[in-house]
């Protein structure tokens, strides 16, 4: 009999848990609210709303991003305010904001103030003033100094925007600007001994910036006198210089026109990092960069300074006459082996030149172009077979 009575107990059971279920699956299904939390994002979510986070977020104003916060700022701020109430109202939130030193905040809550339309200009010239302060302080002085002008055309005798304008002058550089700034505020505090400091310290500054300023021109004026003087040797010396927009022409107006274009980066040496380039002697001669090019290694030399007077055989005895370089390995670049060419790029043709003649003498050659500022030479071993190849490719002219 019990166990008759438990199996129908346990029979009842299974029933009722059936008919709960059933009924559960019966009813209308609830459609998830959307702008419910869920786990993945309920820490975020968190992070939004006021009564969690620490500190509001930078966009609060935000309504459609930040309902909750815009629920407390509608309680906050009642919509029957006048635009003068509200503008004030923002401007103690961002005074707020600024005494905790979240500068970035404050200026947010004095714009939105400004927002308000307030026709009072004693409220927004506040409302800019502060907004300076706190640009300011976040080291966006053109912005501050804006908003301090601003100030100044609603009510020129502020005493504190007058302050702030000098200061931003003076983190901008603009130190004649801040003297002006100081004297607007000294005419009005001509006792002021913090602005009075401020317009010593601009004004020192100011004469100080003047002066780096005239021995800059001066410089300048130097240096285009050089520049004019060296463009001025080359062209006397009938050097042609290789211009792009004219490198092939043979129109000597067009050249001459290419020579007045130059400039003085136009004659940098192919070689940056030795900072070498042309330059004319205290007895008015040329020294040139140059480069020396061996086709059959693929090597170079780059000689910084090389006088227009030298002979190309004085440089070719101090390089291989005593002992010669490491990449030589079958000994066949001495002085007296060594034949020097040099391209002509408008017909893509090799001369050959004489060891014996000076760099001036090459470079004043009509069929010569100076690229890059630096003058290049090919120089190849005689009687070598790798030489008649290279020759021949390069249809050379003796």
């Amino acid at each position: 009999m019990a166990a008759s009575k438990e199996e129908k107990i346990r029979e009842l059971v299974e029933k009722l848990d059936k008919e709960l279920e059933e009924w559960v699956e019966s009813r209308p299904k609830r459609q998830p609210d959307k702008d419910a939390w869920t786990e993945e994002n309920w820490e975020e979510e968190m992070q939004k709303h006021p009564a969690f986070c620490s500190e509001p977020p930078e966009d609060v104003h935000d309504a459609e991003k930040y309902p909750a916060w815009a629920a407390l700022q509608a309680i906050k701020y009642d919509q029957d305010d006048t635009p003068e109430e509200k503008a004030l109202q923002y401007k103690e939130e961002g005074n707020h904001y600024f005494k905790l030193k979240l500068y970035k905040k404050a200026t947010i809550a004095y714009t939105v103030g400004l927002q308000q339309k307030c026709e009072k200009p004693d409220i927004n010239a506040v409302l800019l003033t502060n907004r300076a302060a706190a640009h300011f302080h976040l080291g966006n002085n053109k912005t501050a100094l804006g908003d301090v002008t601003k100030v100044k055309e609603l009510k020129p005798d502020h005493a504190k925007a007058l302050h702030r304008g000098a200061l931003c002058c003076v983190e901008l550089k603009r130190f004649a600007e801040a003297v002006t700034w100081c004297d607007e505020f000294l005419r009005l505090n001509p006792e002021d001994k913090t602005v009075q400091q401020l317009r010593a310290k601009a004004d020192k500054l100011k004469r100080a910036q003047e002066r780096d300023r005239r021995k800059s021109q001066a410089q300048e004026k130097k240096q285009r006198a050089q520049h004019n003087r060296l463009l001025q040797a080359i062209k006397s010396r009938g050097i042609q210089l290789q211009v792009p927009d004219s490198a092939d022409s043979s129109d000597e107006d067009e050249m001459s026109a290419s020579m007045g274009r130059l400039q003085l980066a136009s004659l940098e040496a192919s070689f940056p990092n030795t900072g070498a380039k042309v330059y004319l002697d205290e007895t008015e001669c040329l020294v040139w960069p140059v480069m020396f090019m061996y086709p059959e290694y693929m090597e170079t030399d780059f000689i910084q300074e090389f006088h227009e007077d030298s002979r190309f055989s004085d440089h070719l005895a101090a390089m291989f006459g005593s002992e010669r370089p490491p990449w030589d390995v079958e000994g066949k670049y001495t002085p007296d082996n060594i034949q020097v060419y040099f391209e002509e790029t408008s017909k893509s043709k090799l001369h050959k030149i004489s060891p014996e003649t000076t760099l001036r003498n090459v470079l004043s050659d009509s069929r010569y172009r100076v690229q890059a500022g630096t003058p290049s030479f090919i120089l190849l071993p005689q009687d070598c077979r790798f030489t008649e190849e290279y020759l021949r490719k390069a249809d050379a002219v003796s």
